[in-house]
């Protein structure tokens, strides 16, 4: 394993997927920026809400 912490880990594979995805499904500079950002975010938010419902079954 590169990195030590499995959520920079997760945050490196969502940006390099977010780049490749918003360069595939729009075709204007503004909309790629706003729709990368709006996929970042949400890949990362459900990444973050899944970890902590998996942690709730762990207690």
């Amino acid at each position: 394993m590169i990195f030590k912490s499995h959520l920079f880990s997760m945050i490196l594979y969502a940006f390099f997927v977010t780049v490749v995805l918003a360069l595939l499904r729009r075709d204007d500079k503004r909309a790629r920026i706003k729709y990368g950002l709006f996929l970042f975010l949400i890949m990362i938010g459900g990444a973050l809400l899944f970890g902590w419902l998996m942690y709730l079954f762990t207690l």
